[in-house]
């Protein structure tokens, strides 16, 4: 018999056969048996039911049974959590009408068949069901492990339809938004953006591009946030994916990472600032000893207290001046951009003299920037003292310093430039690409690498730009550095 040879190409497989015909179940149960099938009988409705708790591949089910007809047995079955998911086959030998057939359909069989039934499409109908049964298996389980990944993500995650609607969040997206499965489903994907922060939906998806990040604040957390299109064959956006991260752990660092870089450039000025303090001290000390002598004339006792007078005065702006180079703002105030330079060169005074480094400053732009003065003296600061650092110090040492109004290139900005010229040895090829990286450093133990990463950190929140030039062999070897702030009057103040 040729079905001897059939085969349901998964190893074997379990069938429940309920029929009250001892004869049909033999034939049934050759048939299969022979196909590579176990099969289990049943005799009655009943008996059926029960062994189906069994969890057979697959049950065969005669219509008229003594005790319900298999209809019942069917339905019964569909309806129960653990056996729903088997295939059932109704067979009849009496119901064969297409009103039948849609009864048994309806009633949750999977597919019918009327007898005499030819035994290769006995078989071929129990191999296609066991086939259909594993697809469904593999596609729930697929849909399992989806759902598993999807919820197991650190980001969250918001799957939007065509129409803005929200299809499917994580549980990451839910707990960030302080929400629950019934806020999201079903609900406008700009509404619920709008309420959480404050911004029109379609205004961020105008500002940010598809796929470039934004950090914007929820409550008492910072996160990162960036859409991506979804695109169908056709090319035409069929949705749209949100997701967003909490960096409120990262830009603590940042601020911390700040904070300290802050102290340790406090730490490298200490002792120019302890020089310049010391020098006027000494020489008020000795103007009022020599004020104080009895045998000095009246006259000269005045000019020595009014030289103790100008020394003192002296120390006032050296202390002013340290104070507003590490005075911080809230909010970007209008500061002449030559005076934020003539302020940070100030301070490194003493450094160009004893390190015999030859400045020269040009200040031709004495117009208002919006920014944060502390934050960009930190900026320049940071210019310079690598500067100095790259130089040695030492005879031909120089360093040149502008500021000037300009316009960038490409964007056609308004706004200032601070140039820094040093000639020390340049910045190798190998590491140019690197200087702006966190924790990033070539001075081994004396640098900590954080310096020039917040010093572009702090341009782009200015969103202004910088740019470096080096070279490092022939006579004119060397770096510059151009920082470019734009004016308040092209709308960018940061």
């Amino acid at each position: 018999m040729r079905t001897a040879a059939m085969s349901n190409d998964r190893g074997v497989g379990r069938i429940l056969l309920i029929d009250d015909q001892e004869s049909t179940r033999y034939i049934f149960h050759r048939i299969l048996s022979r196909a590579g099938y176990v099969v289990d009988e049943a005799q009655t409705g009943r008996e059926g039911l029960a062994k189906a708790m069994m969890l057979p591949d697959l049950v065969i089910c005669d219509v008229n049974l003594p005790d319900m007809l298999g209809y019942d047995v069917s339905r019964r079955l569909k309806s129960n959590p653990l056996t729903l998911n088997i295939p059932v086959l109704q067979v009849s030998a009496a119901f064969f009408s297409d009103e039948s057939r849609v009864q048994a359909l309806d009633g949750g069989a999977d597919s019918y068949l009327t007898q005499p039934v030819d035994p290769t499409v006995l078989v071929a109908q129990v191999n296609a069901l066991l086939r259909m049964r594993r697809a469904e298996s593999l596609s729930s389980l697929s849909a399992l492990q989806w759902k598993t990944t999807f919820d197991a993500l650190s980001d969250g995650v918001a799957l939007a339809n065509a129409d803005g609607v929200l299809v499917r969040v994580n549980s990451t997206f839910l707990s960030l938004m302080d929400m629950v499965s019934s806020d999201a489903e079903g609900k406008s994907l700009a509404v619920i953006f709008e309420e959480k922060f404050g911004q029109p939906f379609a205004e961020f998806l105008r500002e940010a591009g598809s796929g470039a990040p934004a950090e914007m604040v929820y409550r008492d957390r910072w996160l990162r946030v960036r859409y991506d299109r979804i695109l169908n064959d056709a090319n035409v956006e069929s949705g749209l994916i949100l997701l967003i991260a909490d960096i409120t752990d990262q830009k603590k660092l940042q601020e911390t990472l700040k904070l300290s870089e802050r102290l340790a450039a406090t730490g490298r000025l200490a002792h120019v600032i302890a020089h310049e303090i010391n020098n006027p001290l000494e020489a008020m000390q000795n103007l009022l000893y020599l004020a104080q002598m009895e045998t000095t004339p009246p006259g000269d006792v005045e000019a020595y207290l009014h030289q103790a007078s100008e020394e003192l005065t002296r120390i006032s702006q050296i202390t002013k001046q340290v104070l507003a180079y590490h005075r911080g703002s809230p909010q970007p105030v209008l500061t002449r951009s030559d005076e934020i330079l003539e302020s940070v060169l100030a301070l490194f005074r003493t450094m160009f003299i004893h390190g015999r480094v030859e400045l020269e400053m040009k200040t031709d732009c004495n117009i208002p920037v919006m920014l944060h003065p502390g934050e960009i003296r930190q900026v320049l600061s940071n210019i310079v003292s690598n500067a100095l650092d790259a130089m040695g110090g030492g005879h031909g040492c120089r360093l040149q310093t502008r500021c000037i109004t300009s316009t960038e290139e490409g964007t056609g900005r308004r706004g200032v430039r601070f140039l820094f010229s040093d000639n020390g040895p340049g910045i190798p090829t190998e590491v140019l690409p690197r200087i702006f990286e966190a924790f990033y450093t070539t001075k081994d133990s004396k640098g900590s690498g954080v310096g020039l990463w917040l010093s572009a950190e702090v341009i782009g929140k200015h969103r202004g730009s910088v740019r470096v030039r080096t070279r490092t062999g022939g006579k004119y070897h060397g770096t510059l550095f151009d920082v470019f702030l734009p004016l308040p009057s092209d709308d960018l103040q940061p």
